[in-house]
């Protein structure tokens, strides 16, 4: 059996799609599996002879709806698949799913949960309670497909050996913490300089920090900042993403808003502790892995919490108060119990 799974972006959704293909590799090992992706996220899944990707140009020769009618020709001339399992439905993965079904091709899409997702964060009347997680939406859409899965939490998904470059960059730092700055939207972003703030804390106590990031303007930022604290280093445009999952993988502790990087955490063996602010855990984005993995920091006291799914809606009070009441003391609090026997 041929199955064409589709996810074209972002990098959490992507990131967080990794526990259920591994799942379905594993539980269907006659199956050859064709993930439609972008090309910088084949590095988070393992290798596997029965993986294959198809990595869409959405930004030339595949862009519009010629561009998407050239890459379902594509994809049906050299692949034919069984069955088509979109994780992703949005406008792209709608129309080529609907090409692959006008061709006898039986489709299949993830329930997103969009109603549930606006009682969660509606203004008034909130539903404040947990949603299904994305991995098992995902797993479901599988189930719908015939193939059922066992989705298990596991402790380590991305496997392999940090490379020399990592190892030199690791050398004689003994409690390593990685810490991701950025978020796509400022809702969702750790103030920074209450972010300069917790460096400092966690400097002073001994640790070496690792800035994560991406772009030239944070790349600028995160240099400055580790510019003015001993044992900061910024490795923002020095690694791969493929090098950066080796990095994470050897650190104590990754801190991360809700962001791409803390789903690329949960591939490794690292502890996340994730900063909340106008999302919130219960919308099913948290990372895919064991409860003592994971230290989420969140205020829970704020009925405006959570405002949306995404974090990108503007703050209607204008202050961003659940980001501003968290306290670095309590987050560098936090590492300190998680490497007090290092």
């Amino acid at each position: 059996m041929k199955i064409l799974v589709i996810r074209l972006s972002a990098m959490g959704d992507v990131a967080l799609s990794v526990p259920v293909i591994k799942a379905a590799l594993d539980r269907y090992k006659e199956a050859e599996i064709y993930l439609m992706t972008n090309k910088l996220y084949n590095s988070f899944f393992p290798e596997n002879p029965k993986l294959h990707f198809i990595n869409p140009d959405l930004k030339g020769k595949h862009k519009g709806i010629t561009g998407l009618f050239a890459l379902y020709r594509q994809t049906k001339k050299e692949i034919s698949p069984d069955i088509v399992i979109d994780i992703h439905d949005v406008l792209r993965t709608k129309i080529l799913r609907l090409f692959f079904a006008l061709t006898g091709i039986k489709t299949y899409k993830t329930d997103k949960g969009r109603k549930e997702k606006r009682k969660l964060t509606r203004k008034k009347n909130k539903i404040l309670k947990p949603l299904k997680h994305t991995s098992r939406r995902y797993a479901g859409t599988f189930a719908k497909a015939g193939l059922p899965l066992i989705l298990e939490y596991k402790n380590k998904i991305k496997p392999g050996t940090a490379s020399n470059k990592i190892k030199e960059l690791i050398a004689g730092k003994e409690k390593k913490i990685g810490i991701a700055p950025f978020a796509k939207h400022r809702q969702k972003q750790y103030p920074l300089e209450k972010t300069e703030k917790l460096i400092k804390l966690l400097t002073d106590n001994g640790f070496s920090i690792f800035l994560f990031g991406g772009g030239e303007k944070e790349q600028k930022i995160a240099e400055n900042i580790a510019s003015k604290y001993d044992n900061t280093t910024s490795v923002i445009g020095k690694l791969s993403i493929k090098e950066e999952i080796e990095l994470i993988d050897n650190l104590d502790i990754m801190i991360s808003p809700d962001s791409g990087n803390m789903h690329i955490a949960a591939l490794t063996s690292v502890k996340i502790i994730s900063i909340w602010g106008a999302t919130h855990p219960y919308a099913g984005f948290t990372p895919f892995v064991p409860e003592n993995r994971h230290f989420i920091i969140q205020n829970n006291n704020l009925e405006c919490r959570p405002c949306s799914v995404f974090g990108n809606k503007s703050c209607y009070k204008n202050s961003l108060e659940c980001l501003n009441t968290i306290k670095p003391e309590g987050i560098a609090a936090i590492c300190n119990k998680i490497t007090k026997n290092i």
